[in-house]
């Protein structure tokens, strides 16, 4: 299995806020198993405190994304990853994340089924009507 650039089909991300798209790139997410997807986040995308119910390997691929933990938003905590960072993401964990001047792009390697639960449910992009 290959999957080149030119390959990537995006799709708009209706759990993640406006103009956020993904691309699944192997498996199935939603299903149990090994999965390989990408998110691209445009400039000034802030996502809401947040968890995902499978431990993940996040790569950032372009950009730098600002990420940290907690449960509640404090871009004082918020940590740069710049292309090239490879963190992991355990079961559960609030953390929430921007970008700022520049679109950001990472890879994501996980065990699904995937999700995403805001804390905040007026936070949930699906709750909110587009």
């Amino acid at each position: 299995m290959r999957v080149t650039p030119d390959q990537v089909k995006w799709s708009p991300n209706q759990a993640m806020p406006d103009g956020v798209r993904s691309a699944v790139l192997y498996g199935d997410p939603r299903k149990a198993g090994l999965y390989v997807m990408q998110v691209h986040m445009p400039p000034r995308t802030r996502l809401a405190v947040h968890s995902h119910p499978d431990e993940r390997v996040r790569t950032v691929l372009s950009g730098t994304y600002y990420s940290s933990v907690g449960d509640r938003f404090d871009a004082a905590q918020l940590v740069a990853f710049p292309a090239g960072t490879v963190s992991h993401v355990p079961v559960g964990v609030w953390q929430f994340a921007e970008t700022r001047d520049e679109a950001v792009v990472f890879q994501i390697i996980g065990l699904g089924p995937t999700g995403i639960d805001y804390r905040n449910a007026e936070e949930d992009p699906r709750q909110v009507k587009r």
